[in-house]
């Protein structure tokens, strides 16, 4: 699942880079976007992260990247713990 991203994020900077017109529109609203949202993200999930473990640069680079993707499984990880 983590590939699709990559799809989203290579192709909205190739919308953006290459196109022209509505499709260059598109690459940036996309990007744009996926950057907020991945960025809102990480700062909703720091107490998760910190919850986790390890190190807040790779939970934020990771974030950045692959959204939900990243977190999701951490989080269904740590409520599937007792107690």
């Amino acid at each position: 699942m983590k590939q699709s991203v990559w799809v989203l994020w290579i192709g909205s900077l190739a919308a953006m880079f290459l196109g022209s017109g509505w499709i260059a529109t598109g690459g940036k609203i996309a990007f744009w976007l996926t950057l907020v949202a991945h960025l809102v993200e990480f700062f909703v999930n720091r107490t998760l992260f910190a919850r986790a473990g390890g190190s807040m640069g790779h939970h934020f680079v990771q974030t950045m990247i692959y959204g939900i993707f990243h977190w999701q499984p951490i989080k269904e990880e740590l409520d599937a713990r007792p107690g």
